[in-house]
């Protein structure tokens, strides 16, 4: 029997034939969606490797010019250096900086596609390590006498002695000029801390041994410690001393912050806490950072070496010739007390560098600034007392300071104006074999490292952080500063970062 095709049926047919081509349609955009979906993940992952590889290129042209630069002693490339990697390009420019500093700037690229490439770029700035911190470091004592004031911290190996009237203040104070850092701390890691009658230590104040009293810190009358005051024991969990019968703190004035101590607390002066029979770690001593001479780190003709004494009467002359406007690097080949290196009245005029490799550095009548330029002054001795690197003779009694490594009397002041003002020099004064002794009105900013330290009437001494890396001292010539990676790819002729 033929059936009739009813209007029902025809009705039912057309919504048959729109639902297969709406699936058909969702199938389609599906599908498209996928496609899209896969190519836009393809194209993001390839340029998001492209992203990541481009800084790699750009650090195998910053490990380039470092290469270069040890290669060449320090010698900077001339021009722009383009190299190749693997995964790219690279294009690098070696700038040299005042003061042995290195910046390098570097660019990696990547992909040749301009939808799938990727530049980025970096500056790293090479610099000498960091090795000075405090304004006073002695592998033994520091210390300081009559109307002495100190900007920053004091390290001691052994005792720190703050005389009447001296003052070991924070960077904040306002006897400092601004911009000086410290917090105004004495440590005297395996010894003890003594402040006389109005003495000053504006920071914390932290001994590690004890004395025939039986203190580890003592405060006389009128004396102010204005951090924590902590006296504590080298030995694991105290066990040196089980009776109490030493580290302890007698304070005769004012101790702001929490008093911390292995044996008694007393003395009738002023506290805020009080923890006694408490045992707490001294810190560990540390060593004087280490110095190698290399006559690459001083290029040009700047560099004047001598040998002792056969060369001591042409060094004598041309110090006498440019008394008004040293500068320049000047090392010491040999010597002896005998033929010291006298800088009586030195005018510094720009950078300048003495190295004496067994002479001793002395002046009896005074070290100026020759103008108020930017500048640095760095003495080093390695001059070995006969008595040992802590050698009695070296002493701030009677006369000029005797057989030291390093002994300044009358004016030390090479930069000009008083210390709010005078930041023109900074100094470091380096002796690691023998004693740092001042007398009569030594001013300047800076740090002083030495086996001994030794201060008498009127020394005034900043911290100054433009000593802190200085070329030869430390592990390594050059370690990396800064790392920045800049705003913008650039070029290599953009200055900013």
């Amino acid at each position: 029997m033929t059936r009739l095709l009813t209007h029902r049926d025809s009705r039912e047919d057309g919504f048959a034939l729109i639902a297969t081509m709406l699936a058909i349609f969702i199938a389609t955009l599906i599908a498209t969606s996928m496609m899209y979906l896969s190519f836009h993940d393809s194209t993001a992952g390839a340029r998001n490797r492209s992203w990541g590889q481009a800084i790699h290129v750009a650090e195998s042209g910053m490990h380039e010019a470092i290469a270069y630069l040890q290669a060449n002693n320090g010698a900077v490339p001339p021009s722009t250096i383009t190299g190749t990697t693997a995964d790219g390009t690279y294009q690098y420019k070696v700038t040299a900086l005042p003061r042995n500093r290195y910046q390098i700037d570097s660019i990696g690229s990547v992909g040749n596609v301009v939808s799938l490439s990727a530049a980025r770029r970096i500056r790293v700035t090479l610099a000498p390590p960091h090795s000075f911190k405090y304004a006073l470091f002695s592998l033994s004592d520091v210390t300081t006498k009559n109307n002495n004031l100190v900007c920053g911290d004091i390290w001691a190996n052994t005792d720190v002695t703050v005389f009447q009237n001296d003052q070991v203040v924070a960077g904040t104070d306002p006897q400092c000029p601004s911009g000086s850092i410290g917090s105004g701390s004495a440590t005297a890691a395996g010894g003890t801390i003594t402040l006389q009658h109005n003495s000053v230590v504006e920071g914390d104040a932290w001994s590690g041994n004890f004395d025939s009293s039986g203190d580890g810190i003592s405060l006389a009358g009128g004396a102010r410690i204005g951090g924590f005051a902590k006296a504590s024991s080298a030995t694991p969990a105290c066990a040196d001393d089980p009776g109490h019968d030493g580290y302890a703190i007698d304070n005769g004035g004012t101790i702001a912050g929490p008093a911390t101590a292995w044996g008694t607390i007393g003395g009738g002066g002023s506290f805020s806490t009080q923890s006694p029979m408490t045992c707490t770690p001294a810190a560990a001593t540390k060593t004087i950072p280490t110095f190698n001479y290399s006559a690459a780190n001083y290029p040009g003709p700047s560099l004047h070496e001598y040998t002792f004494p056969a060369d001591y009467a042409a060094f004598n002359a041309y110090i006498a010739a440019n008394q008004n406007n040293l500068e320049g690097t000047f090392h010491i080949i040999g010597g002896d007390a005998s033929t010291p290196v006298n800088l009586t009245g030195v005018q510094i005029a720009g950078d300048t560098t003495i190295i004496a490799d067994s002479a001793p550095i002395d002046a009896s009548g005074g070290i100026g600034a020759a103008n108020n330029d930017d500048k640095l002054l760095v003495l080093a001795s390695f001059y070995a007392p006969s008595g040992g690197p802590t050698d009695s003779g070296c002493t701030t009694n009677g006369g000029n300071p005797g057989d030291c490594a390093i002994g300044f009397k009358n004016n030390f002041q090479p930069a000009s104006g008083d210390l709010t003002g005078g930041n023109n020099t900074a100094v470091l004064l380096y002796a690691p074999n023998g004693p740092v002794a001042f007398k009569n009105n030594a001013q300047f900013q800076g740090a002083v490292y030495a086996s001994n330290i030794q201060l008498k009437n009127n020394m005034n001494v900043v911290y100054d952080t433009r000593v802190d890396q200085i070329v030869g001292f430390g592990p390594e010539t050059l370690v990396v500063d800064q790392w920045l990676e800049c705003s913008s790819s650039g070029s290599l002729t953009t200055t900013d970062c």
